[in-house]
């Protein structure tokens, strides 16, 4: 696959504005996430030119798919504590906020994210891996 991060191409940097903070709250876990985007958008390059290899999309099939999972471990941890407020997001906030349009539908996946335990990228979204 070709790499997009390989010094014998002419690259162009996208800026992710962090705070500092931020950045060092994240740690090296901010650069796997942002080495799987960067992945993910080679991926759209190489979608968008028709030039890709079977080996380059799997890569990229893999690549989006670890962002998948990853992104949908914070947005569950999110969910989880803000659940676990005093006061948490209304149903219809909820359901505005992952783009549905049933207040009902929001509430149930709340409920049965509620329901399960935090699987281990959840607490690695959370950083309360071991």
């Amino acid at each position: 696959m070709t790499d997009p991060a390989s010094d014998t191409h002419r690259q162009e940097q996208l800026l992710v504005p962090l705070a500092a903070e931020d950045v060092a709250v994240l740690g090296s876990d901010g650069e796997q996430l942002a080495a799987l985007l960067a992945t993910s958008l080679h991926g759209l390059a190489l979608l968008r030119t028709g030039r890709a290899s079977a080996a380059e999309l799997a890569a990229v099939i893999e690549g989006t798919t670890g962002l998948l999972e990853r992104l949908e471990a914070v947005r569950d941890a999110a969910v989880r504590q803000d659940a676990a407020r005093d006061v948490s997001i209304s149903h219809s906030d909820l359901a505005a906020a992952m783009h549905l349009k049933s207040r009902a539908t929001a509430q149930t996946r709340r409920r049965t994210l509620l329901q399960t335990t935090p699987g281990e990228l959840e607490r690695w979204a959370t950083g309360t891996t071991g």
